[in-house]
């Protein structure tokens, strides 16, 4: 049976500038297409977005999709924090919700509708050297707090459940695991054909020659210094004439420090960093191959990305990554420089595996999309409201 008409309300608060147009990572994209694929599904829902002034929009507002655009919302991580926990549940207890859709790992403690928390990242555990010291004590002291307040919390793959449960001890029955999506836009340009448009692209970015390809924001568990390290020790091994590019924004980890790592193994004039590209597609479709030997993630979308371009794929033998990519990629132990070089040349040198990681990759791809991502993901949010009705 249909549920009567639900009013969600939707954290664009938390996320700060992650959500923005020119934000590292996926949260963008995650939050917009929630907010589309709950409103496609069930258009007489009401889903209100909480937004700071400052934020970009996440979509356009329509009869059963409203923005409450805040003032006075800071930028900064700490101070935001404070608001989240204060003004955001004020304003949201003005708006009658059946239920609250926390989208960024910590749910404000005061708001009075069941809450669906969203756990997007537990790196602040894994790898606690790349957040500020007030930070991590904030989010190791709220997230508890917060996966108690929720009527339910989503993870995204089993790996992240299990180690969501091992750091909070939360009660597993109200765990529910919804994978992500991959990009829609990522996906059409996968089936487009580009002519020759291949050779005039490399010639373009490495000047004609033949590349691997990261993308990646520089946060420093993503791993770039081990992955130039490994990548100047398999053009050793292999007398390869390959190029790394690495594409992303630059955050923890500096451009400059990459380019020194690179100077010091020898590799300067083999690395490209592009930054920030609208259209990371290009960049997997003329590939040779695509690496992502991240320490951690808990979902890895670019384990996933290169195998809509027919890209074969050398990934982290670890957590959440190696379950995306199971026998669809090379696996490899990220941490070892040389269990990375010789993927990468076993890879670049074996016709056979490389169509074996292609097919596989290919099928494995279509599975991730975001239509189911929100249609299993509104159900949590209906399941939740549902604990209002029954008090």
């Amino acid at each position: 049976m249909a549920m009567a008409s639900l009013r969600i309300g939707v954290d664009n608060i938390s996320c700060g500038d992650a959500t923005g147009r020119q934000g590292p990572g996926g949260m963008r994209e995650y939050v917009s297409q929630m907010i589309l694929g709950f409103h496609a599904r069930r258009p007489d829902y009401k889903i209100i977005v909480f937004t700071p002034a400052w934020a970009d929009p996440l979509v356009e507002s329509t009869d059963g999709i409203h923005a409450i655009v805040l003032r006075g919302v800071p930028r900064s991580k700490l101070l935001r924090a404070a608001y989240q926990q204060t003004v955001l549940p004020w304003v949201a207890g003005l708006q009658e919700l059946d239920v609250f859709f926390a989208t960024s790992t910590v749910a404000p403690l005061a708001i009075r509708a069941p809450v669906v928390l969203a756990v997007q990242f537990l790196q602040f555990y894994e790898q606690p050297e790349g957040y500020g010291f007030l930070r991590r004590r904030y989010l190791r002291a709220l997230l508890p707090l917060s996966v108690r307040k929720a009527k339910r919390t989503i993870t995204f793959t089993n790996a992240a459940a299990r180690d969501l449960v091992r750091h909070v001890g939360m009660d597993e029955t109200r765990l529910r695991i919804v994978a992500h999506g991959l990009s829609d836009a990522l996906r059409t340009a996968s089936r487009q054909h580009h002519g020759d448009e291949g050779a005039a692209f490399r010639q373009l970015i490495t000047g004609g020659r033949p590349y691997i390809v990261y993308v990646s924001a520089t946060y420093g568990y993503k791993n770039h210094l081990t992955l130039i390290r490994a990548f100047a020790e398999a053009k050793r091994l292999a007398s390869l004439p390959h190029v790394l590019v690495l594409v992303g924004s630059e955050v923890t980890v500096a451009f400059d420090d990459l380019r020194r790592q690179a100077a010091a193994v020898g590799i300067r004039d083999s690395l490209v960093i592009t930054g920030r590209v609208e259209d990371p597609g290009v960049y997997y479709r003329h590939a040779d191959l695509a690496v992502m030997p991240s320490l951690y993630e808990t979902f890895g979308f670019t384990a996933l990305e290169p195998m809509l371009f027919e890209c074969p794929v050398v990934a982290s033998c670890f957590g959440s990554v190696a379950e995306l990519a199971g026998d669809s990629a090379l696996l490899v132990d990220p941490r070892n420089t040389h269990d990375l070089a010789t993927g990468i040349v076993r890879v670049l040198g074996d016709p056979i595996l490389r169509q074996q990681l292609i097919s596989r990759g290919v099928a494995r791809a279509e599975g991730y999309t975001w239509c189911r991502c929100a249609a299993e993901t509104l159900a949590v949010i209906e399941d939740a409201a549902k604990t209002k009705q029954i008090r």
